[in-house]
């Protein structure tokens, strides 16, 4: 069970990929007096974009470091340091590749202060070194850990907002952990990774169970009355406090709001949930989907760098009535694409993969049989 992929992990980062193009396309697609297309479709699907593919990256990431950490035992060549080092040096790398993009962005737009603008790349790579020091830790310590972290976040916020723009410390500061509020601050969003590293541990230990009576009694303790008990509170909190900012502008710079955070983590432990009973109970159609979303999971960090090319060819030029035929026309395109170049390249287009096999390769000398098994988790 261990090398078979969890194939509603793929499922949601691959929807949320997929979310994340089609939120790009209204945004710079439609009309300036269609603005409000994108209010609703943030409103209603946000929790699939930055909150849920942050998430879902704590989820596999746990999954992987539990693999790998279990393999490292059973090669006398490699310790948990090499894949302390493995594991950093990719955090390190993504981060990289994170400034390299915001420096485009900034060469852009013309604006220098975008070099360190929270887009989800590099929400994501600070969200893996991080967390290093949580993964050993006990489920308990990371969930309060991670409700601390909202907390503190709403304080610092309160404190710093003030020194937004100003050149003084506390403006640097907020720089450093706000640029910009319509993005994905690391303090707003470590929350998600955090969590999705405690689902990650559960996932793994239910794979490893084969018995078909103990894996259901499992599911149901384990999975779905956490995540059915735990999404429907978060879901009712947070909404009760939140509709006054939906289908508005707000809805943009709505970030760092708890009400959103929270609403759009019980949001994602549903949506996860049920892309689980799908997987685990072999529902009709469930196999359809995932060979669709796969290629947008598989390919996620080289497509949304690809995917900025959509900016250009329609830009301010479509309306609430024809953006859909173009939008929907260029998912599936994209997804025709991802495929041939699946079968033709596989890996090798896979920045996501490269990255990794290029940590491994900075971290261990001897690397050539430990980088075949590990190609197994990508």
């Amino acid at each position: 069970m261990l090398n078979k992929r969890i194939k509603s992990v793929d499922i949601f980062r691959g929807l949320g990929m997929v979310y994340i193009m089609v939120g790009h396309m209204i945004d710079w697609w439609s009309h300036p007096v269609d603005d409000w297309l994108f209010y609703v479709y943030v409103s209603l699907f946000s929790a699939l974009g930055a909150a849920g593919f942050v998430f879902i990256s704590g989820v596999s990431t746990m999954i992987s470091y539990r693999k790998r950490m279990g393999r490292a035992k059973n090669h006398k060549e490699h310790s948990s340091e090499t894949v302390k080092k493995e594991y950093l040096i990719r955090g390190l790398l993504i981060m990289g590749l994170a400034l390299v993009y915001n420096c485009i962005v900034a060469i852009e737009f013309f604006d220098p202060l975008n070099i360190w603008k929270w887009f989800i790349i590099l929400t994501v790579a600070m969200c893996l070194i991080f967390a290093w020091p949580f993964l050993r830790t006990s489920k308990l310590v990371r969930i309060v850990s991670g409700c601390l972290i909202w907390i503190v976040n709403l304080i610092i916020l309160a404190i710093l907002r003030p020194y937004e723009g100003k050149t003084n410390i506390p403006g640097i500061i907020f720089y450093f952990f706000y640029n910009s509020l319509d993005q994905n601050p690391i303090l707003s969003f470590f929350t998600f990774f955090l969590i999705g590293t405690v689902i990650g541990d559960i996932l793994y230990d239910f794979s490893l169970i084969e018995n078909k009576i103990e894996r259901k009694i499992a599911f149901r303790k384990k999975i779905f009355i956490p995540l059915l008990s735990g999404g429907v509170i978060l879901i009712t909190l947070g909404i009760s406090f939140l509709f006054p900012d939906l289908f508005s502008e707000k809805i943009l710079t709505i970030k760092t709001n708890i009400w959103w955070l929270i609403y759009s983590l019980g949001l994602d432990l549903i949506i996860l949930l049920i892309f689980l009973i799908f997987e685990e109970f072999e529902i009709i159609g469930a196999k359809k989907s995932y060979k669709f979303l796969f290629y947008f999971s598989y390919y996620s960090l080289t497509l949304f760098l690809l995917q900025n090319i959509n900016f250009f060819p329609f830009y301010g030029l479509l309306t609430r009535y024809n953006i859909w035929i173009f939008i929907i026309a260029t998912v599936i395109l994209y997804g025709i694409l991802l495929r041939l170049i699946y079968d033709k390249l596989e890996r090798k287009f896979s920045l996501k993969v490269q990255v990794g096999l290029l940590a491994v390769k900075f971290a261990r000398k001897e690397k050539k049989d430990f980088i075949k098994i590990l190609k197994k988790d990508d």
